[in-house]
């Protein structure tokens, strides 16, 4: 095992800077970036950080062939702050980005912002969000205006919609009026204006499928994806291949979906004979639910979980993956952060970061009207 000080300095935000600075020579294609991001996973919840009851060999796959962060810290221990400060490299208060925006929120991410797929498509990138986005649901705040090609998915979280337990003693009519149903969009249009229950169960499938339909469109370009799965956010769902499958329960169950989607997207890469030409990233939003018990998830040796600053909440799981670039099995020891890119980075990329101009400009979120 190779223990490392530092590979992507402090920041998920360098892997956009990386591209001109590692890239030379022979090498005349940028490196494909996978972004794979999870909703409300705990530090305990992959094999390689301690699972328990259910296994993840494509997850610790990556841990494996690639490096796992030890001390991996994100912005904020909520939805919404927390994947501004991924897309943006700045910290979430910054943006303007606090908690969990809501369906009908006034604001969202400025389109102003610079992201990761601003700067991706910029340098002839092909990029797509899939899954869950939760900046904002208004169309000026969706993907589209954030330097994504293409979205599927979720504008927010899964269970804001009149389904909620908290809303389950009241009539539909009064349910509708706190929480209205939950979308499905693509691009910037409302493709299924009322997901169901069964509908979330194929989530995650469907996440997947379209994932490995745009690594096939753009196997022969370089292309930026942000896959955002919706689970294990609750309530809890998974399709009828993972149901009952896992020793963890229903937890378990979902899990081992997501870590099935991941082997789905490594294949793809092997298939496609991209395999060496992607930086693949898995990390999560935020720690774990723990008020929803064994629906939410474990933060392992850590105090606490989602909603708190504690180690359980802003410390999650990370690794990464790119075979002849990672050093494989190699461990990072040490504090690393979803946001702030480190000077040396700044300095190869000779252009401004995304958090150096979101800083320079200091935007705050922009009501629609």
């Amino acid at each position: 095992m190779t223990r490392s000080s530092g590979f992507f300095g402090r920041a998920l935000i360098p892997i956009a800077l990386l591209f001109s600075a590692s890239v030379k020579g022979a090498d005349a294609r940028p490196p494909n970036v996978i972004i794979v991001f999870t909703d409300d996973q705990g530090y305990g919840d992959v094999g390689c950080y301690g699972a328990q009851g259910y296994r993840t060999p494509h997850l610790d796959r990556l841990a494996a062939e690639g490096m796992r962060f030890t001390d991996f810290y994100v912005s904020s221990p909520v939805c919404s702050a927390s994947r501004a400060a991924l897309l943006t490299g700045c910290y979430h208060e910054r943006v303007g980005i606090s908690g969990a925006l809501g369906p009908g929120s006034r604001t969202g991410l400025n389109p102003d912002e610079t992201t990761i797929a601003d700067i991706c498509r910029a340098r002839g990138y092909a990029t797509a969000a899939v899954g869950k986005w939760h900046l904002g649901d208004h169309p000026r705040f969706l993907p589209a205006n954030h330097g994504f090609d293409s979205y599927f998915g979720l504008p927010y979280s899964n269970d804001m919609w009149p389904y909620h337990p908290n809303l389950s003693h009241l009539s539909i009519e009064k349910r509708l009026k706190r929480c209205p149903h939950l979308p499905l969009i693509e691009g910037t249009r409302t493709i299924d204006p009322e997901v169901t229950p069964e509908e979330q169960r194929q989530l995650t499938t469907r996440y997947t499928q379209k994932a490995v339909q745009f690594i096939r469109q753009n196997k022969a370009k370089p292309f930026f994806l942000y896959l955002a799965h919706s689970q294990p956010h609750v309530p809890l769902f998974v399709s009828d291949m993972f149901q009952g499958k896992s020793a963890g329960g229903l937890y378990g169950d979902v899990i081992q979906e997501i870590d099935w989607s991941m082997g789905e997207i490594l294949k793809a890469l092997k298939t496609f004979g991209i395999d060496e030409h992607t930086l693949v990233l898995f990390t999560t939003d935020n720690g774990p639910w723990l008020s929803y018990g064994d629906h939410g998830g474990s933060a392992g040796p850590l105090r606490e979980g989602k909603g708190t600053c504690w180690e359980g909440g802003i410390r999650v799981p990370c690794l990464a993956r790119w075979p002849g670039r990672i050093p494989a099995g190699s461990v990072l020891l040490g504090a690393s952060r979803q946001h702030r890119p480190p000077p040396h980075h700044r300095q190869s990329s000779r252009r401004e970061t995304p958090g150096e101009k979101n800083r320079r400009q200091r935007h705050h979120p922009t009501p629609h009207r």
